[in-house]
C-alpha cells in the first residue's frame, strides 16, 4: 500500500509539474504573440499638403513598423524615432539647424495605430524644414 501511494503522489506531481511547464510555455507564446501583433499593429498613414488646407498637392504614404513592405523612403529611421516617441510625433526631439524664413506652408497629417493606440496628429509649419525639424523623418516621404 505505501509503494502504491508514492506512485500516485509521484504520478500526481509529475503531472502538476508537466502542467505548469504547459501554463509557462503558453504564457510565453502569449507574449511573444502579443509582442508579435503590437510590432504589426505599429502603422501611420501619413500625409503632406502643400498649403494650409487639403486642396493643394499631396504626398502620402503609410508607414508600418516594423517592416520591409513599407514604401516611406526613411522608414527605419522613422519608426525608430516613433519607437523612442512612444508613437506620439509631439515628443519626437526638435533637429538642431537652421531653417529659411520663408513662408511656403506645409501641413502634416498623421493617423493610425501604434501600441495598440490610436494615433492622431495634425499641423501646420511655415515650410518643410521646420516641420522637419520638428518631426524628425516621419514625414520625410520624399527621397
Amino acid at each position: 500500500m505505501t509503494f502504491m501511494v508514492k506512485t500516485v503522489r509521484n504520478g500526481f506531481l509529475a503531472a502538476a509539474a508537466a502542467g505548469l511547464l504547459l501554463a509557462a510555455g503558453a504564457g510565453t507564446a502569449q507574449a511573444e504573440s502579443h509582442q508579435e501583433s503590437s510590432a504589426r499593429g505599429n502603422w501611420l498613414m501619413l500625409s503632406v499638403t502643400q498649403g494650409t488646407d487639403d486642396s493643394g498637392p499631396t504626398e502620402r504614404e503609410l508607414l508600418r513598423c516594423p517592416s520591409s513592405r513599407s514604401e516611406h523612403p526613411d522608414r527605419w529611421k522613422a519608426c525608430w524615432e516613433l519607437r523612442l516617441a512612444h508613437g506620439d510625433i509631439n515628443r519626437i526631439p526638435d533637429r538642431d539647424g537652421a531653417c529659411p524664413m520663408i513662408y511656403r506652408p506645409v501641413t502634416a497629417k498623421a493617423s493610425g495605430m501604434w501600441e495598440g493606440r490610436r494615433v492622431q496628429y495634425g499641423e501646420t509649419f511655415s515650410n518643410s524644414c521646420v516641420m522637419h525639424g520638428k518631426t524628425g523623418s516621419v514625414f520625410q516621404l520624399s527621397s
